[in-house]
């Protein structure tokens, strides 16, 4: 369980690029609105998994919940500018003369995005620790340390 806690934070950060490849692929929608086909679950299974392993308590896991939802508009409005920008990308033409202007455009944009969704996932974090416990913090924190030891050997047997 410790694992999903700190699996809850990295697909939070990583929302807006894991659902773009989502619906790249055709998938569902990832983060926000996963389903049947695969994808991620949604926030309901996420805050479950996080409210399980820290012991969090109604109050806090309604307040959890609230903090992702309000959020949900936000990452659904980035992942489509996103989605926008790679179908854009995908139907640039080489050859055509104003490529890599219209190339640059893209990027700049793609990098706006980036800071947007790490903004806006802080954000979301920040909201959600000023929920718990001193406790509940140190717990999490412990379960990041694990995660980030966990890859770390696994990336040396590589």
């Amino acid at each position: 369980m410790k694992v999903h806690t700190f699996a809850l934070l990295a697909v939070l950060s990583m929302a807006i690029f894991a659902t773009n490849a989502q619906a790249h692929r055709g998938g569902p929608p990832g983060l926000f609105g996963g389903g049947p086909d695969g994808g991620f679950g949604g926030p309901g299974l996420m805050i479950e998994h996080m409210a399980d392993h820290l012991d969090l308590d109604d109050v806090q896991r309604e307040q959890v919940q609230n903090i992702v939802e309000a959020a949900k508009p936000e990452f659904e409005a980035l992942r489509e500018q996103l989605r926008a920008n790679r179908e854009a990308l995908e139907s640039l033409a080489t050859d055509d003369p104003a490529y890599s202007t219209q190339l640059n455009d893209i990027a700049i944009s793609n990098g706006e995005l980036a800071t947007e969704g790490t903004l806006l996932f802080t954000r979301v974090r920040s909201e959600i620790h000023a929920v718990l416990t001193e406790e509940q913090l140190d717990k999490l924190e412990r379960g990041k340390e694990r995660m980030h030891q966990a890859f770390e050997q696994r990336s040396k047997r590589r």
